[in-house]
Formats: structure tokens, C-alpha cells, sequence
């Protein structure tokens, strides 16, 4: 097989030239210690929990653990997509564990958690993607830890939206789906991945009011402007007009009421896209094409053109009819939350670091983001998408 130089591949796509520093103070995080972490530890031992604290190296486990917090991994933990600045093993999964659903609600009542955050990898070989799996590891959290808030992290499901429908008609209270870099080095960065795709999955989610999140790392190849590009086309992507704050309905305990799942679209309105392969319609399974690297998209007759359609058209009719109330944590006509945080280097066989982002430039990255209409944006060297994520609810509030 022949080898394959990243380094080269992102200078090549005009990338900025690699460097080799001493870490900055600004990076140093806490050693793993203390009984909070060490109830953690033994709490994700006994109900064989995978945790992307572990697998993705990430700095802030001895921190969040410290705090009874923990972001669990569900689906295993062997990657079918192999991403070039992810640490998490990649290949192929063994047969899925159909106990798992239920060991992470009892963890979560154990954990007396208010809120939670799940994620996977990626199960392109199965036919949902493992969205059937998510959903029913919300209905479990919800039975065994009912207050709960969820936060969902998802894959992009390879752009199946009948598989991305399980998840959304669960309700979850954060919908997160990291856009991860630039559109410039998907290539290397996120090869098995559309920037298009992941912008398109974020408002499919806003469109039917759920409170949206996403994040990215810099210090990979990208340039300032690039992140200021890609806040744009984040804010603009998702917009749904139409959806407010204003005046939301709340229940006896005063919390925002969910809409109702029952979905009343408008006549000729409809979220289903055809697709090849499993998940679309009998009449479009004539080419099957297989999941992974990349999915065909056949030309639907009721789209004019070829490739990726649009989301609805009707969206502001949508949002009117089906969705008069705001979800919690109260419904933003774009993206909710963006996290932005310093790419950090897992292994010398992973992307390397291409600078190392100054504290006052990430400052920079969330003022332009909350003036551009994100409701939210944490933005700093050591955050990460689960980092403090019950914190960044409450800057929703």
C-alpha cells in the first residue's frame, strides 16, 4: 500500500507550513486525580462503558472526571471512517452489543447527571448507520434518568436522512454534529465526510426546532479567514426563518415545552430525500451504492438538478404549522452552539499541528460568531465539544 505523507497533502491544498513547538502554558491541563475521578472510573469499568475522554485522548478527562462528568461512546469503539486528526481505533466493528442502551441509562441514574452527552463512531457497514441504536439509547436514558437533559453528538449517518429521522423524532435537547474543519482540507481532515452534507444534517435538525450545536478545530492547516468563512456559512446554512424565542409556552414547572413529533408538514412538504441504498424508497433501491467513502445520490424527479437537494423549501410554513412552541432550551433560528478549540496532535501518524492558536484570537472567533448570529459560541484552546457542555446550555438561557 502506498504511504501516504499528510503533512504534504495539506501544504499541497495550500495549507500553512508546519511547525514543531514546545506546547504553551495556555495548553497545560490538569493531571488525572481525585475521588470524583476515581467514582468515574469505576462507574465506566463496571458498566463497560467506551468514553471518547479515553479514545480521543482528550486533555480535559482528568478535569471532567473530577467533576462525575464523562462523554460516553456508544457502538463500540473501532471507527469504520479513519478521519486524519482522530485517535479513536478504525477498521472493522465487532458484532454491536445490545445491552449497551441500557447500562448507559443506569450509569446516567447512578450519576444523578442533569445533563449528558453521547457520541459514536461511525457504523457506516450497518444500514442505518446505528441510528435505530441511538434512538433507543435516548428512550433508555429517558426511562432510567427521566431528568436528564441529552445531548446528542451523531455521525452523518453517510447522508441517509430516514436514518437521521430516528434520532431527530427522539427529541433529543442538544443536536450536536461537528462540522470539524474548513471545506478546504476535508480531503485530508475528514475524507470519508461533505462539508454540504454536514451543513445540510445541522438544518434538517433546526428545521423541525431542535436546538442545534457544531464545532471545529484550528491549528490544522487553516487560515483566520477560512473560520470566519465557515461561521457564515454555518449561520446562513442553517437558518430557518421564521423560528423566534418570543413568547414561548412553558409547562407547570416552567420549562419550555417540546414540540410535538407528530409532524403536520404542508401539503407537497416533506423531509425525505431519495437515496441509493438502504433507507430509500422501494423504487430508488435499483442502484445500490455502498456506504462509507463516499454516497451516490441519484437525481430525484422532484428535484431539478443532480446531487445533494436542498432542505425544504416550505421551511417557515414548516416551523409556523408544526412547532408554534420552543424546545428547550428555546428555539434560535440558527445554530445554537459553536465550539471552537486547538487541534492537538494524537500521534506522530496523525495530522500534524500547524500553529498554535493565541487565547486572544480564539476571544476573536467567538465575538465574530455571536455578532454573526450563533446564540453561543465557546472558544479557547482547551475546549472541546463536550467540554463543560451542561455550562454552555446555560448561556442559553
Amino acid at each position: 500500500m502506498k504511504s501516504i505523507n499528510l503533512s504534504s497533502q495539506i501544504l499541497e491544498n495550500g495549507g500553512a507550513e508546519f511547525i514543531k513547538r514546545k506546547k504553551p502554558d495556555w495548553l497545560r491541563a490538569k493531571l488525572p486525580g481525585g475521588k470524583g475521578y476515581a467514582d468515574t472510573r469505576t462507574l465506566v469499568d463496571k458498566y463497560k462503558l467506551n468514553t471518547v475522554c479515553e479514545s480521543a485522548m482528550c486533555p480535559n478527562m482528568g478535569e471532567c472526571w473530577a467533576r462525575r462528568t464523562a462523554t460516553m461512546m456508544i457502538l463500540g469503539d473501532v471507527c469504520t471512517r479513519s478521519c486524519g486528526f482522530c485517535h479513536i481505533k478504525t477498521g472493522r466493528p465487532p458484532v454491536y452489543d445490545l445491552d449497551e442502551p441500557r447500562r448507559v441509562g443506569e450509569a446516567a441514574a447512578l450519576m444523578n447527571l442533569k445533563h449528558i452527552v453521547i457520541t459514536s463512531v461511525n457504523r457506516d457497514e450497518l444500514p442505518d448507520g446505528g441510528a435505530e441504536i441511538w434512538a433507543e439509547m435516548i428512550r433508555e436514558i429517558r426511562r432510567y434518568s427521566p431528568e436528564t437533559q441529552i445531548e446528542v453528538l451523531i455521525p452523518d449517518f453517510c447522508g441517509d436522512w430516514d436514518a437521521l429521522q430516528l434520532v431527530l423524532d427522539e427529541r433529543p435537547e442538544i443536536l450536536n454534529h461537528n462540522l470539524e474543519t474548513v471545506p478546504r482540507l476535508y480531503s485530508v481532515v475528514r475524507p470519508q465526510a461533505t462539508y454540504e452534507r454536514s451543513i445540510e444534517l445541522l438544518k434538517r435538525a433546526k428545521v423541525q426546532g431542535l436546538t442545534v450545536k457544531t464545532g471545529i478545530m484550528v491549528g490544522i492547516g487553516e487560515e483566520d479567514h477560512e473560520v470566519e468563512t465557515l461561521i457564515n456559512d454555518l449561520v446562513e446554512g442553517v437558518r430557518i426563518k421564521g423560528i423566534g424565542t418570543s413568547n414561548p409556552q412553558t409547562d407547570i414547572a416552567g420549562h419550555a415545552q417540546p414540540p410535538n413529533p407528530n409532524r403536520n408538514f404542508p401539503e407537497g412538504a416533506s423531509l425525505e430525500r431519495s437515496i441509493s441504498g438502504i433507507g430509500a424508497p422501494e423504487d430508488h433501491r435499483d442502484n445500490i451504492t455502498k456506504r462509507g467513502a463516499s454516497l451516490i445520490e441519484h437525481t430525484n424527479p422532484y428535484w431539478n438538478h443532480s446531487g445533494p437537494a436542498p432542505a425544504p423549501d416550505m421551511t417557515q410554513h414548516i416551523a409556523d404549522i408544526s412547532y408554534p412552541n420552543a424546545t428547550y432550551p428555546g428555539v434560535h433560528e440558527t445554530c445554537d452552539i459553536l465550539t471552537i478549540g486547538q487541534y492537538l496532535q494524537p500521534t506522530r501518524n496523525h495530522l500534524p499541528i500547524s500553529r498554535w492558536v493565541k487565547p486572544e484570537q480564539f476571544a476573536a472567533f467567538k465575538a465574530y460568531g455571536e455578532m454573526q448570529g450563533v446564540r453561543h459560541v465557546e472558544s479557547g484552546p482547551l475546549v472541546r465539544s463536550s467540554y463543560h457542555a451542561d455550562d454552555q446550555v446555560l448561556q442559553l438561557s
